[in-house]
């Protein structure tokens, strides 16, 4: 009777782990394999609707009229008030020293990278400044006069901050400026 039991009971275990390895795949492993197979064909999908949008577009492109490209004559007066080399330190040199007399603190100057024009050459430079908002518009009001043309875009002005006794604002802003380029 005890070889029978052992018998029984290994049976039992047998089909414990049978019932255990079939709970696993149904439960665990068949929903993940599932999910992978389908975001596998969603991706086959989606990369075939890629190649038929490239192929749009390239044909697109191709049957599009090639755009002449404009050539816009600069006065030679405008042109020639701008330097031939670049001088950006001795400028960033001279705003300070007029932004300080005015009691604006410079935080930042950071010039940015040149993008060459027809006959220019764009030289685009960050400020953050600080000061009260008349020294700020002091400061902006300066530059427009500046012989060399400068183009302020991008302001930014946080909160005033109460500073002693004044109201204080940091301001961040774009400045773009010209030098003539090789052509």
């Amino acid at each position: 009777m005890t070889s029978l039991s052992a018998i029984i009971r290994l049976f039992l275990l047998f089909v414990l782990a049978i019932f255990i390895l079939l709970f696993f795949y149904i439960g665990l492993y068949s929903p993940k394999e599932q999910r992978v197979s389908g975001l596998e064909q969603e991706t086959q999908q989606l990369e075939q609707k890629l190649i038929a949008l490239r192929n749009q577009r390239q044909q697109l492109s191709e049957a599009r009229p090639k755009k002449i490209k404009s050539s816009l004559e600069i006065p030679l007066d405008i042109l020639n008030s701008f330097p031939e080399e670049d001088d950006i330190p001795s400028l960033l040199s001279a705003w300070t020293k007029e932004g300080k007399k005015m009691g604006i603190e410079f935080l930042l100057f950071k010039p940015l990278e040149e993008k060459e024009m027809e006959r220019l050459v764009e030289m685009p430079i960050e400020i953050t400044l600080r000061g009260t908002f008349s020294q700020t518009l002091d400061f902006f009001t300066y530059l427009s006069k500046f012989k060399r043309k400068i183009l302020i875009s991008n302001i930014e002005m946080t909160r005033p901050e109460k500073k002693e006794g004044l109201y204080v604002v940091s301001t961040h802003a774009l400045a773009t400026t010209f030098r003539r380029g090789e052509k």
